[in-house]
């Protein structure tokens, strides 16, 4: 049961406690006499009723005050939530930008490794037509030197 409940019950029971007992009074047959010892406790009844209602209006204000406190904290918390949502969402944006741009990368990538692989294979065209030039040339070379050698045998036996 919430305290608010039990507060309501008890003041509740005390003021039906402060009725009764001053439907008593009011119904009890005696004298003068006992009439003022009656009143005097009766206004010390009424008296320390009034202080214990205060007490517990005080109380019900301070339980007021500690429910606006724990709404506060919720709207707070609140808030802070929503901003965290916020971050969250952003963040995601983020990696999802981050992930189109590597997809991107990889693409680039592969384009370049497979303009590599065609230079490779130029590259490997060349170096064939190289050496088949290089072959080429020395023999050349060599039918050049022997021509020399017999223009020069021929030149000298003459």
């Amino acid at each position: 049961m919430p305290p608010w409940k039990l507060i309501l019950l008890f003041c509740l029971v005390l003021v039906g406690a402060v009725v009764t007992s001053a439907q008593e009074k009011e119904a009890a047959p005696g004298g003068s006499h006992a009439a003022a010892p009656r009143a005097s406790a009766a206004s010390k009844q009424i008296a320390e009723d009034r202080a214990l209602l205060y007490q517990l209006s005080e109380a019900q204000r301070a339980v007021g005050e500690q429910l606006q406190d724990m709404k506060d904290k919720v709207e707070t918390l609140h808030g802070d939530l929503a901003t965290a949502l916020d971050r969250s969402e952003t963040l995601e944006e983020e990696v999802k930008a981050m992930r189109e741009e590597v997809k991107g990368l990889y693409w680039e990538s592969s384009q370049v490794k497979q303009q590599i692989d065609g230079v490779k294979e130029d590259v490997a065209g060349v170096d064939s037509n190289l050496s088949g030039f290089r072959a080429a040339a020395g023999i050349f070379i060599a039918v050049m030197i022997l021509l020399l050698l017999l223009i020069a045998g021929l030149t000298v036996r003459r």
